[in-house]
């Protein structure tokens, strides 16, 4: 029986125990890939009253429409008078009622196992036809219950409410009197895997020709530039085209990792490109680049038939060579295809990326868009003038924003998640140009895609500067290798690591940083060989850079290159370690250390990779983590920053050592070889199943500042605002001494342009901005009562005029319903969750 077969019988017995069996007797990380996955679906999260307490046939109802079916559960906060008595019995019932007022679910808690501000969770049976239904939540108690419920006195949710009800009418009334409009509340849903197909052929629909435009636009420069150099034809002295050349044999590659390479180098070239416009203070505009668009792929579609006519064909000279026989086509386009729409169904429910980087990349895809340029002044934006962030991610976000007009937020969202989602060809394609060997390249891409908790968690902090910086990684590590531990024939690839490298160095700083001790470590391995071919890509990528090296060297003085004020800035992130399955990955990596060195001293070849892997990383942990051994603290990079890197040695160190594990494994007796497929199996559709379910649900929902009614807000402020509206935004201190908004008010200025008293973290580049933002958050934190007219007064001194505040009410200063009492403000705008007053002198 052939060992695929085996295979298969491990992943069908693992799916028999876990379907039937429950998985008992499994680890619980095992088990757990079978769990459903649960989402939060309406949240209605401020509470600053408590509701007249439910007993006997006083009744509290909730109605509420659910966006997903599945909803299965409600959460609700606690509200209890006074301390648990001796001897108390009273009752707490919660009822769900489905839109024809038929009992769906109920639960009764006793009293006395209930505390004040305790989150009880009222769950049921999955409703698995709940979207768009109406649902009441019926909360009733015992003659002697003390228990009641926090609720919010302004009407937050708008698509229900709360009604008292007595049951003395046929209709329910509003005794005893409330203030409160909404209960704090929060209801989930279970993703059920038809919802899923749905909402991503929903995504595909509205975002498909945004997610295929960037496809194209990105892979343009690296295809023209592979198919110029490498598929050139030479011309004898009177124009007769000579015999074809034979391409190097490096870029004879298979289709994937072709297109690997096209897109990496593509990706490095467009920021390059950003920049070179800059330098000559020429303008990208929405023509000019649909011009570069169309007429590249017309000259790369003449060159591919011109070449199809040619005596070879295009495998032999480096083109569009079709896959290798062995190439498991079938099964990589299949992970690129689960990657991608893992990646999109972890944002179904965005419409802003996570976290503060986020409005960061919205107000310099913004001041870029408005500019065509590379930022030398973020006006009209902000009153920067001297930015010293690195911008090459943000020239393909502005492109493709001066060519389609998608509406900003979205572009975002849906441009790193694409990115994020083809993240695994770019490690496959480093792995086969390293080792030729495609089950290593098959595994190591599998791990990145999916099982792996970075790069997938990027997206939960909008990371996209980094994340478009480790696109490009994959595919620089492995040509540099080649350029020096290669073959003669690789020395021609060197302007391709110039190139890759000044890309790499204008998206992300840090990136780049971690990147010059592989090249030095692999120089080394290969004991000083071709260190000129090494030096001329340097020279190249120094050349393509050095205006943008000479400004920033003018900016950052040494001092802040060596040292932070900032406290724990370079403490080791445990959590990252201990989270989901990368402790069994780093066991698994250990456990792989020994028999690699020993067959290092063996001077086996597949070592090597592995090898310089290792040694790779430990320098990067020695140097960046160099305070603990005296050296000075970095404040460009730190351990955090580092850690998130690591899953891309890590990924190439299990890819091989797992691709060797195997062939020991064919090499042994036909029984341990059959035990083992069979493990071997299992473990794979294991691992399967959890990368599935941990990338779906990947985001921190603490991350999600700004919400989908937020969107609706910003179009107001952006249609109804004078230009010069100066608008004060809830903030928190969110590192070092940065203030950062705290809800969808930073976005206010890269989606309107109108100003707030915190705008996106660019500020700290305008040391007198910078300064405002901090004094008047510090003074405006210390505020105790904002219905006090004098506290508006205060802001009118300010500049300010009005007041944006969000659904995202984890932390700031400004409470809707305590500004909504006080008599010189107005609220002009109040819909689900978003709340905007105008301030009156």
């Amino acid at each position: 029986m052939k060992t695929s077969w085996w295979l298969l019988l491990g992943a069908g017995l693992l799916l028999v125990w876990l379907l039937v069996l429950d998985g008992a007797g499994l680890p619980i990380s095992v088990t757990a890939v079978s769990h459903p996955i649960i989402a939060a679906d309406l949240s209605q999260t401020r509470a600053n009253t408590v509701l007249p307490t439910p007993q006997n046939a006083l009744t509290i109802r909730q109605d509420f429409v659910p966006r997903w079916n599945g909803l299965r559960e409600i959460e609700l906060i606690l509200a209890r008078q006074g301390e648990v008595a001796a001897g108390e019995n009273g009752r707490f019932h919660l009822q769900l009622l489905d839109d024809d007022n038929n009992l769906i679910a109920e639960q009764s808690l006793p009293t006395r196992t209930l505390t004040n501000n305790q989150t009880v969770v009222f769950r049921f049976t999955p409703q698995p036809q709940s979207a768009g239904k109406r649902y009441t939540l019926q909360i009733r108690g015992s003659t002697d219950n003390p228990v009641s419920v926090w609720g919010y006195s302004l009407d937050v949710y708008g698509w229900g409410g709360i009604v008292m009800d007595d049951g003395s009418l046929a209709t329910a009334t509003a005794v005893p009197a409330t203030n409160a409009q909404d209960l704090r509340f929060v209801t989930r849903y279970q993703l059920t895997w038809p919802d899923a197909f749905k909402s991503l052929g929903e995504m595909l629909w509205y975002e498909g020709g945004l997610l295929l435009l960037a496809l194209f636009f990105l892979s343009l420069p690296g295809v023209l530039l592979l198919l110029f150099i490498f598929n050139r034809r030479e011309r004898g002295e009177h124009g007769e085209e000579k015999k074809p050349q034979r391409s190097p044999r490096p870029l004879r590659l298979n289709f994937f990792a072709w297109w690997g390479v096209a897109l990496a180098l593509g990706t490095a070239v467009w920021p390059l490109l950003w920049f070179a416009m800059t330098l000559v203070d020429g303008r990208w505009r929405g023509w000019s680049l649909w011009l570069v668009f169309v007429v590249g792929w017309l000259v790369v579609l003449l060159l591919w038939l011109k070449d199809r006519q040619g005596s070879k064909g295009a495998a032999e000279q480096g083109g569009f060579s079709p896959p290798h026989p062995r190439t498991p086509a079938p099964l990589l386009l299949l992970l690129l295809t689960l990657t991608t729409a893992t990646r999109l169904l972890a944002v179904r429910d965005l419409s802003f990326l996570p976290w503060v980087d986020a409005s960061r990349h919205g107000l310099i895809t913004a001041v870029m868009t408005h500019s065509g340029q590379m930022p030398g002044s973020y006006e009209p934006y902000l009153p920067v003038t001297d930015g010293q962030y690195h911008y090459g991610f943000h020239a393909i976000a502005a492109s493709l924003e001066l060519m389609t007009n998608w509406p900003l937020n979205r572009l975002l969202l849906f441009l790193g998640q694409l990115i994020g989602g083809l993240l695994p060809l770019m490690v496959y394609t480093a792995v086969i140009l390293m080792t030729r060997r495609q089950r290593p390249a098959f595994l190591a891409a599998f791990l990145v895609g999916l099982p792996f908790f970075f790069p997938g968690y990027y997206v939960t902090w909008g990371r996209l500067t980094q994340l478009t910086a480790m696109f490009i990684m994959p595919v620089l590590l492995a040509l540099t290798w080649q350029l020096v531990r290669g073959a003669r024939s690789w020395r021609r690839v060197w302007w391709l690591v110039g190139f890759l490298a000044a890309g790499l160095f204008l998206i992300h700083f840090r990136v780049f940083i971690f990147y010059i001790p592989f090249a030095v470590v692999v120089w080394l391995s290969a004991w000083g060989r071709n260190g000129r071919w090494l030096a001329a890509a340097g020279g190249l990528g120094l050349l393509l850079t050095a205006p943008r090296i000479w400004k920033l060297a003018a900016l950052t003085s040494p001092q802040q290159l060596v040292s932070n004020p900032i406290a724990n800035y370079n403490a080791f992130p445990t959590g990252y370690v201990q989270t989901g399955w990368e402790p069994t990955f780093l066991w698994l990596a250990l456990v792989a250390l020994l028999p690699t060195f020993v067959f290092g001293l063996r001077r086996r070849r597949w070592t090597w990779l592995p090898l310089v892997s290792i040694g790779w990383t430990a320098v990067l942990f020695i140097l960046v983590g160099g305070d603990r051994l005296g050296l000075p603290i970095p404040s460009i990079v730190n351990l955090n920053s580092l850690y998130i890197t690591f899953f891309l040695p890590l990924a190439i160190f299990l890819g091989i050592a797992g691709d060797q594990l195997w062939r020991w494994l064919r090499q042994m007796h036909w029984l341990l070889q059959w035990i083992g497929s069979v493990l071997i199996g299992g473990g794979l559709l294991a691992t399967l199943l959890f990368g599935v379910r941990q990338q779906i649900s990947i985001l921190n929902e603490q991350t999600l500042l700004a919400q989908h009614a937020d969107v609706a807000g910003l179009f107001w402020i952006d249609e109804n605002l004078p230009e010069t509206a100066f608008i004060a935004v809830n903030s928190w201190k969110w590192l070092g001494e940065t203030w950062a908004a705290s809800d969808g008010g930073a976005w206010i200025v890269p989606m309107t342009g109108r100003m707030t008293t915190t705008p996106p973290i660019d500020q700290v580049y305008n040391p007198d901005l910078f300064q405002f933002v901090k004094t008047f958050n510090t003074a405006a934190t210390a505020v105790a009562d904002w219905s006090d007219p004098a506290q508006i007064d205060w802001l009118s001194q300010q500049g300010v005029t009005h007041i944006y505040i969000g659904p995202h009410s984890s932390s700031g200063f400004f409470d809707p319903a305590v500004l909504d009492r006080n008599p010189k403000v107005e609220m002009v705008y109040g819909r689900d969750g978003v709340f905007i007053f105008e301030i009156h002198n």
